[in-house]
């Protein structure tokens, strides 16, 4: 006897309530899905079916057997349909969301490679610092960077962390002075990002201990790349990214400050809605992006940790 077939059979014949809509549904004789039946019957040495004149119903026992055959074949069905996608070539459209500095400064590269790999997508790419609605505005995946994420029906996927630096120029520094601890920003004026996830509460990490101050400044702004303006005419300190600053601080234009201390961890996470996470377009970038911006990552804070020494 062919178990899966015969579960098939037997499946079929409780949904459509007898042997000959079971047989015209399946494609075969009405003798080839009484016997089946019967096999099966035999096999577990109990009835599942109780026959009337009119129509079939299943027994207690048939009850419970159908109910494990749905959930066992609805399984089946969808690990197969996930080993067809894993071999089915990227295509479509792919909408990405991602943050304006980051997206400008690090994504260019890893939608580049993806691209070239697999020339049927069509990849659509919105930079933006606003937490968009993923199912509501119909993207595919999101970028985002956070200390923590909220509570939801997305999954998330953490890449690699984010470090940052506090810096200032050095015009600003021979006018102001050098702060030489957290506290000391309070009377400095500091440029804000009002789209961190605490803008005017700055954490730091000394050892063990967790230091946090609250800032002032009157220049703020919702997109970092805007602050940097202000931050080289030497208008105030800025706390941000090091994909947004590093260069310029490793150039001499901009210089590091509270050295002794390290900033709170961000993290770059991945967000997709649950029901996507098996298409092949969203796996190839997945895919891509965690090898191409985990590398960087890693690169970047490598880099971090040597300037500080």
């Amino acid at each position: 006897m062919d178990r899966l077939s015969a579960m098939r059979t037997f499946r079929t014949v409780v949904e459509t309530g007898g042997f000959s809509a079971a047989a015209r549904r399946l494609g075969l004789s009405k003798a080839a899905v009484s016997k089946q039946v019967a096999e099966l019957e035999a096999h577990f040495g109990t009835a599942l079916l109780q026959r009337t004149t009119r129509r079939l119903n299943a027994t207690d026992a048939g009850r419970r057997y159908f109910e494990n055959c749905v959930r066992l074949l609805d399984d089946l069905t969808e690990v197969e349909a996930e080993v067809r996608n894993l071999q089915a070539e990227p295509s479509g459209r792919l909408r990405i969301s991602a943050p304006v500095n980051f997206g400008n400064a690090v994504l260019g590269p890893v939608i580049c490679a993806i691209a070239q790999r697999y020339p049927k997508l069509e990849i659509q790419v919105e930079l933006n610092d606003r937490f968009v609605d993923l199912i509501e505005e119909g993207f595919d995946v999101a970028l985002r960077i956070r200390t923590n994420l909220p509570d939801s029906s997305l999954i998330a996927r953490r890449l690699c962390k984010i470090t940052r630096s506090v810096c200032a120029a050095p015009s600003y520094l021979k006018r102001m002075g050098t702060p030489k601890t957290p506290e000391e920003l309070k009377n400095h004026a500091c440029l804000i990002y009002t789209l961190s996830t605490s803008p005017y509460d700055w954490k730091f990490l000394s050892g063990n201990k967790s230091v946090t101050v609250r800032v002032n400044g009157g220049i703020q702004s919702n997109n970092g790349q805007f602050l940097m303006s202000f931050l080289h005419a030497g208008m105030g300190i800025a706390f941000l990214p090091d994909f947004t600053v590093g260069d310029d601080i490793r150039a001499g234009r901009l210089k590091l400050i509270l050295e002794d201390y390290q900033a709170e961890p961000h993290d770059l996470y991945l967000i997709y809605p649950a029901n996507r996470h098996q298409s092949p377009k969203l796996r190839a970038f997945m895919d891509m992006a965690a090898q191409h911006l985990t590398g960087q990552c890693d690169r970047a804070s490598a880099h971090h940790r040597k300037e500080r020494r």
